[in-house]
């Protein structure tokens, strides 16, 4: 698969901002900037990979409009053998064009009829079903199903049009599952778990476990044991959500936990029974959120952060890494440390710390 200069411009919105190179530009792959070659389109949208700059020899380079005089100043031996093609937004635009070359691999992207690229086609394996699939009687597949060896499908599911499950998928009872999902190897869905269209569920995610819930029983005084408290909800997943590797997810109390349309969650997560992610919500790898938590629409979680039980992450705020939430965060707003404060109020805290520890040092 290739892509002309042309679509590289129509797909970004973007103009060639460097002199026009003689003939035909084509491009079939998106590359990192160092090793890139003419073949290669490759992008640049932070200074944090201007030491890259010099290995890169991309047939396309795609940037900000901000990055175009700083970049022709540089005297880069490229820029009058690479097409610079400067755009408004460079980073969704490298989204925008790895799905377009995605659209060739459908092995990896599954991507629906609608959103491939014009040289796709349909995969190969589209609406095969493994002879070793255990498939209830009871269950609803729908049109162009593909389903893997080893697959188990319970009493009652219900598997939309096109759904991919790789080998090793469990399906319980009563999951209700949309079109165009694409579940890989080894993921298990407990029983009425409910998935939206065109979710993806990254291999050896669990979802709708009994959330964490006990009561201690007691001699007197003595702890003698934890009574289980059982789980009755279920996990609620709504359209266009990604759910990275061996990300466990929790099954409400008695409520639902719920995913809204276009959450996405990063592998190695944990989301406790009645946790809610409000739409768009983003939380990244290593995150814990404890029962009842909740992030608000669009917010961003970063990395190796806690959330305590029922505390809120108000709409379009931002969770610096390594964060305790331990009470509300107000919409808008970015906060960090343990304790939490103002992301402002922890770099003061660190500088008075700093000047302390150099005070000490000095005596």
């Amino acid at each position: 698969m290739s892509f002309s200069l042309a679509q590289i411009l129509d797909w970004t919105g973007g103009r060639v901002a460097n002199a026009a190179v003689p003939g035909e530009v084509r491009v079939e792959r998106p590359s990192q900037l160092v090793g890139s070659t003419a073949t290669d389109v490759a992008f640049f949208f932070s200074r944090d990979f201007e030491a890259e700059l010099p290995g890169a020899r991309p047939g396309i380079l795609v940037t900000g409009e901000d990055f175009v005089k700083p970049l022709e100043k540089a005297g880069l031996p490229w820029w009058k053998s690479t097409v610079v093609v400067a755009c408004s937004d460079p980073y969704r635009a490298m989204g925008i064009l790895t799905e377009k070359f995605a659209g060739s691999q459908l092995t990896v992207a599954h991507l629906p009829e609608g959103r491939r690229s014009g040289q796709a086609k349909a995969p190969a394996f589209a609406g095969k079903i493994s002879k070793s699939a255990d498939i209830h009687p009871s269950a609803v597949i729908g049109h162009e199903v593909s389903i893997g060896a080893g697959v188990v499908i319970e009493q009652g599911a219900k598997i939309g049009d096109r759904t991919v499950l790789y080998p090793g998928v469990f399906v319980g009872p009563n999951v209700v599952m949309g079109d165009d999902c694409v579940i890989f190897p080894n993921v298990v869905l407990y029983e009425q778990v409910q998935l939206g269209k065109r979710v993806r569920i990254h291999a050896g995610a669990v979802l709708g476990a009994d959330g964490f819930g006990y009561a201690p029983t007691k001699d007197g005084e003595k702890p003698t044991g934890h009574q289980k408290i059982y789980h009755f909800g279920r996990v609620v997943v709504g359209d266009d959500v990604e759910i990275g590797a061996l990300t466990a997810i929790d099954r409400g109390t008695f409520g639902d936990t719920v995913l809204e349309r276009n959450a996405k969650v990063d592998n190695l997560c944990q989301l406790g029974h009645n946790t809610r992610l409000e739409e768009g919500a983003v939380v990244c790898g290593g995150n814990s959120l404890a029962g009842g938590s909740s992030v608000g629409r669009y917010a961003l979680v970063l990395g190796i952060c806690g959330l305590a039980n029922r505390v809120h992450v108000g709409d379009g705020a931002r969770v610096a890494a390594m964060t305790l939430v331990s009470k509300d965060v107000p919409p808008g707003t970015t906060v960090s440390g343990n304790p939490m404060r103002e992301h402002k109020e922890t770099l003061r805290a660190h500088a008075a710390l700093n000047r302390l520890a150099s005070h000490k040092r000095k005596e």
